[in-house]
């Protein structure tokens, strides 16, 4: 009796001994997890951009204004730079970042793929000039101490002010009481004017610039948080006819909510006088009015998934009345800072939204000074493709799926792309002997050397790879090479009852290459560029929106030279030189003899500008 008591009571503390051994051992693990969780909360996860602004001469500039943007070139903040030219971002996510800076009298300053590292300051060092501004990034852990200097830089900073509730004044406001600031109703204001002139061509070249004109752009800041881009053009041939009024306008708000974004609108509304062939009366000559409505909404459901969405709405009127509606969007997924996958889906016109808003880790911003009005400029000058069916005017419809990855290494960057297109009444531009054809599928703007013809639908799909090295902060050079869908015909000198031979759709090769660069003591931007399509092919060109790969035909320069002011004058002056497809390739021969059409991928075209930007 005895043994079994003591048994049980040797069970009963062995059994208190396990619990209390369990008790001990879950309140070290409880206390380990604890730790860990408190260290992994004390990891640094953000960074600072901080920098100065300052002139060639290294005087700090007041009231500068200095714009960050993410990797989608979306404007996260605002920043106006103190008196001693000094500004500063606090507080910011591990990524990569771009800055944008403008100050009156200088040339805009861009920088992209500015690293935010964790505990750490992104100085830059700007410099603005008439010629050529720059910004130097520096990456620096920051000291102990701080000067009071930047103490009182972060401490009125908009990143790092703490949230307040508004209350009532709790007395009256007496008469010797300065009175409160407001916000101006016009501030970051730029403007341009532009003279320009050289060959004319709207269907073959989708822009809708005549021989000799004249454009203006401006771009301002409405009480704080509206941002204005106004631009218009007006235009005349050599012979004075047709002549081109254009208008276009694109308005955002800044919303300080990232919630509650507003959309892009865009409203651009075109005429030309005379277009097409005379009717029968003399010197009647149609008119054509477009008008055009734009709505580009981004949205960010995840923190590494960004949305772009939007509609486009056109009317065109030529002797009658044609509509349209084309919807647009974009997913981008990010794996990492340097590598993302995105999808995007269009069905219509061309997304030209998507274009202009595309990401770019080599943007073309840093090559163009007036890219605060290039969302305007950009608007002012398209066109739709046209052609003519039954004697009436159509726009070619498209219906577009693309996907595409891209992944930076270094200084390098990766990217590959493929797409699916359907279009109908689908548009090609022929010169020569076009009488054998049917006049109802034919369309001539007057100016062009071409005529539009409608060759109906088609399917085709594609595929692109490129690769971009930014060899300086200055220069950089880009190469790629895809198989896309493309016509061709077996016997070009058969030609059809419908004076066409018949075009079969096939894969192609394609290639091209791209260099820029720009010349930080003169300020010289320049781009060439070369296309290479198969022998015998005629490949319609494929706008990528998800990478920044454009093969176009033949060989291309840009170039932008800005000129010092004169005399005093605020602003300064920029000539301008765009040459597209100098040694006239890509022209393809149908039929031969004095039957002889060609088909005109791409044509020769040089023209020319004077800018002056203030």
């Amino acid at each position: 009796m005895r043994s079994a008591q003591q048994g049980r009571i040797l069970q009963s503390g062995l059994a208190g001994i396990k619990f209390a051994a369990r008790t001990v051992l879950l309140s070290g693990l409880l206390a380990l997890i604890g730790q860990a969780k408190a260290a992994d909360l004390s990891l640094i996860v953000t960074g600072n951009v901080v920098g100065s602004v300052m002139d060639a001469a290294g005087t700090p500039q007041m009231g500068a204004t200095v714009q960050l943007l993410n990797r989608y070139e979306r404007v996260l903040a605002k920043a106006i730079t103190a008196s001693d030219g000094r500004f500063v971002f606090a507080g910011l996510p591990l990524d990569t970042y771009a800055v944008r800076v403008s100050q009156p009298s200088f040339l805009p300053a861009f920088r992209d793929r500015i690293t935010v590292k964790p505990g750490e300051d992104s100085y830059l060092q700007i410099h603005m000039a008439t010629l050529f501004s720059n910004i130097q990034v520096t990456y620096k852990i920051p000291a102990g101490t701080m000067t009071n200097d930047w103490k009182w830089a972060l401490r009125t900073s908009t990143a790092t002010r703490p949230v307040t509730r508004f209350l009532p004044e709790l007395k009256a406001k007496q008469p010797h009481e300065p009175a409160e600031p407001r916000a101006q109703i016009f501030s970051d204001t730029h403007a341009m004017v532009r003279l320009n002139g050289g060959d004319a061509g709207m269907l073959d070249t989708g822009t809708a610039f005549s021989d000799l004109g004249s454009i203006f752009a401006l771009s301002t800041n409405v009480l704080g948080k509206n941002q204005l881009q106004i631009a218009g053009s007006l235009g005349q041939s050599s012979d004075f006819t047709p002549s081109v009024r254009g208008l276009a306008a694109v308005y955002q708000r800044n919303a300080e909510n990232p919630f509650m974004n507003a959309p892009e609108v865009t409203l651009t509304i075109s005429q030309f006088s005379r277009f097409g062939i005379p009717l029968s009366g003399p010197g009647q000559v149609p008119g054509l009015r477009i008008m055009s409505l734009n709505l580009y909404q981004v949205s960010d459901p995840l923190d590494n998934l960004h949305v772009e969405y939007g509609v486009t709405g056109q009317s065109v009127s030529y002797l009658q009345e044609s509509a349209r509606i084309s919807p647009f969007a974009r997913a981008t997924l990010s794996l990492n800072p340097d590598s993302q996958i995105m999808a995007a889906f269009s069905d219509g016109g061309r997304p030209d939204e998507l274009t202009n808003h595309s990401p770019s880790l080599t943007s073309d911003q840093e090559f163009s000074p007036t890219s605060d009005l290039s969302n305007a400029l950009n608007a002012l000058g398209r066109l739709p493709q046209m052609s003519s069916r039954n004697d009436r005017l159509v726009l070619q419809r498209t219906q577009s799926s693309e996907l595409g990855y891209s992944r930076r290494i270094g200084a390098r960057t990766y990217a590959i792309s493929g797409f699916h297109e359907q279009v109908w009444d689908g548009q090609l531009n022929l010169s020569g002997n076009v009488s054998l054809l049917n006049p109802g599928s034919l369309l001539f703007d007057g100016v062009s050397k071409t005529s539009a013809y409608n060759i109906g639908g088609y399917t085709r799909m594609g595929l692109a790879a490129s690769v971009t090295q930014r060899i300086t902060d200055h220069m950089d050079v880009g190469l790629a090479f895809g198989r896309m869908g493309g016509f061709s015909t077996a016997d070009p000198s058969h030609m059809l009852d419908g004076g066409l031979p018949s075009l079969e759709m096939g894969l192609h090769d394609v290639a091209g290459a791209k260099f820029r660069a720009s010349i930080p003591v003169s300020g010289t931007r320049f781009t060439a560029g070369y296309g290479w399509i198969d022998s015998g092919a005629f490949v319609p060109v494929h706008v990528f929106v998800t990478q920044n790969n454009i093969v176009s035909p033949g060989l291309n320069f840009g170039f932008q030279q800005p000129i010092p002011s004169l005399f005093g004058f605020p602003g300064h002056l920029e000539i301008t030189a765009d040459l597209q497809n100098l040694l006239a390739q890509g022209y393809i021969p149908l039929g031969g003899g004095a039957d002889q059409m060609l088909v005109v991928q791409s044509p020769r075209a040089i023209r020319g500008g004077l800018n002056f930007i203030f």
